[in-house]
This record gives C-alpha cells, structure tokens and sequence, in this order.
C-alpha cells in the first residue's frame, strides 16, 4: 500500500483518513505561538479502510434508519464515529441513569485503537430516508437484486447504512457498534452483524500477505486490484463522473467471441448496463458489495487435492496456475496462460479463476473489482461458522460485480451454452445477509468522519 507504517503507536494523535486506519502517527511538539501558516483548505478524498492494511479483525453491520429525524441520527452517527476515532470515550455520567460509556475498553481517554478504520456507506433505501433527489443519488445504486443473483439470504433486508469496521482487536470494533447501538436507541436499529478475522498483516513480526489463506486453503487475494499503487486500478475502485462514458457495455449473445472461436456465450436478458450521469459530488467515492455466505468446509475437506486444483485453477501449495506448470519461473502472481491463449483449458472453464476473471479482453479487465473481504469466523450451532464476508469495491455495480457473478460465475452458458457454473458455487451453501451500497467519499480526507451526504429537497431531516 502507498502508506508506511507509522513508527509510533500513540493513541492520542487525532485521527485522520490515514492515521486512523493506521493507528497513530507521533506527535512533535507545538508552539504556543500563534500560527503565520495559512491552513490548508480541505482536500476530498476516499473514505479510510478502503487503501490501508487490512486490519485483523472485521465486524460488519447494517443498520436501518427508525426515528423520525434520519438526517439527524446520521449527523449523531457522524459525531460517534469522530469521536471512537479519536479515542475520546463517552462523558461521565449522572449515576441515576444508565452510564452512557458501557466501560468495556475501560475508562482511560486516549486508548490505542488497534488501527481502527471506520468505513460509512449508504443503501437506496438509506438516500430514501435522507430525502435525497434521484438525479443527486449514486446513478448506479439499486436494491440488491437477491433473486436475479440467485440467493436466499437468511436475512435479506440490507438496511439504510452499512458499516465496516476493522481494528487489530476485537474489543475494539465490538466498541464501536456498541456505542452505536446504545447511544442511538431508538434512532437506529441494527439488522445483522457478521465478524470475519484474518491470518495474515503486512505489519512487522505478523503472517505475511504472501502466506494469507481463505478456510479452503488457497492463497487469499491473488490478482486483486492495487488500487493504492496503480492509477489504472484505483480508476476502478472509485467514481470518476467524467469516465462513464468508458464503462464496458452488454456483449451480445450467441454470437462468435473472444473466448474460443466455436464459444457463443449466453448472457441473461436483463443484465443491467450503466447508465444516467454520476453527481459531482460522487467523485472518490465507491460501490461496495456485501455478501456474507457459509463455506461447506466439511464436504471441501473431503475432496481429493486434485479435484481441489481443478475447481479453484491454481496449485494449492504455492498459488500458481495450472496451466503454467511447465514455467519454472512461474509464481501466484505470473499472469495464466488462458489469459492469451483461450483455447488453453488446462485451467478448466468452470473452474474459479476462469469464471471470475476470464482475461478475454479489454472489457472483461475493464470489469474486474478491488476485493476486500475477510474469512467469516462466528459462532454456530452444531460447529462455527466459517466461509466468507465478500466485500467488493467498484466504480460501479453494474459492470462489476453484477456482470461478474451474473454473467460469469453462475450463467450455465457462458463461455458457451451448458458449460456449467463456477465449481466453487457447490461449497457456497448459505447466504447469511449482504447489500449494495454507496460509500462516499471525505469532504475532508484529513477528517475520517467527514463523509459526504448530499442536501434534502424535501422537508426530509
């Protein structure tokens, strides 16, 4: 990532969209003398817990707008954020009411927040309440489309606001969505809450990147996006309202392609194009995709080490394709032979990095999403629960993540007709909850809380 770790952990620097995310920077001594320097005039900028080190732990949450004043609740969400960014803890209180600091991270202002990152995005039905107008809303945010997508969540309300919230401790991002949940009784209500938590960190003396796994076993986060260090990345990841006119369009079915001379991929009729304009305002913001779903761990850990390669593409051990076995140079990071060669099937077509990414051409790369998703850990009955908290960042919804799962992963007839889904589809046996939403972006990238929310034109508060 473009930032370096910080050489100091104090806690009590205020936090910015990079300290916060990456804990503290030190803190030089100040005069008392009145400034000659002019302040610095805001910059805009994407939210934090996007471009960082992913912290350990995730807890993600969706909240729904209940009182009658959102915009102010939204407002009260902003100032409790501000301040578990800031290690400020909530004030003392009369002892004949309930004390407003639930005390779990003790009482001490300036604790250490484990590099905690606080990331606020918004649904269709969170911009309803907000009374927000349709041409100043995110033109690509829609309702998740559950049944177009083929799940049956168990929870399939997606709710007005999404939070992501990573810390490298537990305590800490369980604080968080505590101190939401008590402060705003009554204002909001929380509609489901999943943990994920990861093996690996760049940080110094912890698992290396290079060595982080999902349950499956296989390398983690293989030919994802950089957004942090490629500009053609980053446009991908966040909205540039004057780059819509470059956004791939809906291949046409049945006809010769890029994927085999004799391959006629089929492609559902209402796969949804972008259209409309994005606001100005949208600018650095992001799509985020949310899917939270249970891995069938117990029927994949029986499956041989072959038929485990095949339905992922890659060597289980070192990451490489399978289709690069006679490269001695080859790593997990050397490009796939089908990516020029699409007739080359030794990396099958159902299998998962195919299906994901086919590498056919402009377009399929021009589709590709920033993945920032944690291995799900909870508790269940009779065992944990394990699988995946996918989440997905792109300068759309529409051209990327839809068209990836919709068109790619599970259209039986692409790259041409009964092909078959995605092989990993199989050990994907339970949709817990998930939702499209808009993160916007900082008015003031030095400030973390400072994300954008458009006016009202109604009498909407």
């Amino acid at each position: 990532m473009t930032t370096s770790e910080p050489a100091s952990t104090d806690p009590t620097t205020p936090a910015t969209s990079e300290s916060s995310d990456l804990g503290s920077t030190p803190q030089t001594a100040q005069s008392t003398a009145p400034s000659t320097t002019a302040k610095k005039a805001p910059k805009p900028g994407p939210q934090a817990g996007i471009l960082n080190r992913p912290p350990e732990n995730l807890l993600v949450a969706a909240l729904t707008l209940t009182g009658s004043t959102p915009r102010d609740t939204v407002e009260s969400l902003r100032t409790i954020v501000e301040d578990e960014l800031t290690s400020v803890l909530a004030p003392n209180a009369d002892p004949a009411i309930a004390p407003p600091e639930t005390g779990e991270l003790g009482y001490q202002e300036h604790h250490d927040r484990a590099h905690l990152t606080i990331t606020v995005g918004f649904s269709a039905t969170g911009y309803d309440k907000l009374g927000v107008a349709a041409e100043d809303r995110p033109a690509d945010l829609i309702t998740i489309p559950w049944a177009q997508l083929g799940d049956t969540p168990d929870v399939a309300d997606s709710g007005d606001i999404v939070l992501q919230i990573c810390a490298d401790n537990a305590y800490i991002t369980e604080h968080v969505l505590r101190r939401i949940e008590h402060t705003l009784a009554g204002q909001a209500q929380t509609v489901w809450a999943h943990t994920g938590a990861q093996r690996y960190s760049s940080r110094p003396g912890r698992t290396a990147k290079r060595e982080g796994r999902a349950w499956i076993g296989f390398l983690d986060g293989t030919s994802n996006l950089q957004p942090g260090k490629d500009d053609g990345d980053r446009a991908l990841t966040f909205v540039d309202p004057d780059a819509t006119g470059t956004y791939p369009a809906i291949p046409a079915s049945g006809q010769p392609s890029q994927y085999g001379p004799s391959n006629q991929p089929v492609f559902p009729a209402d796969l949804r194009p972008f259209t409309g304009a994005e606001p100005a305002w949208t600018r650095n913001g992001s799509y985020l995709a949310a899917r939270v779903s249970v891995t069938d761990l117990p029927t994949w850990d029986a499956q041989t080490l072959t038929d485990q390669e095949a339905t992922i593409g890659r060597h289980k051990k070192t990451g490489i394709s399978l289709d690069l076995d006679n490269d001695p140079a080859a790593t997990a990071d050397t490009p796939t032979a089908f990516a020029t060669d699409q007739t080359n099937e030794q990396v099958a077509i159902t299998a998962h990095i195919r299906r994901a990414n086919p590498r056919g051409s402009a377009d399929d790369l021009a589709r590709r999403i920033f993945r920032r998703g944690y291995p799900l850990y909870e508790g269940g009955s009779p065992t944990l629960r394990r699988g995946l908290v996918f989440l997905a960042y792109g300068r759309t919804l529409s051209t990327q993540f839809e068209f990836i799962f919709r068109g790619w992963i599970t259209n039986r007839d692409f790259p041409h007709p009964d092909a078959g889904v995605d092989r990993l589809r199989q050990f994907d046996t339970q949709v817990l909850a998930g939702g499209y939403y808009f993160v916007p972006p900082l008015d003031d990238e030095r400030k973390a809380w400072t994300w954008h929310v458009p006016q009202p034109t109604s009498a909407a508060t």
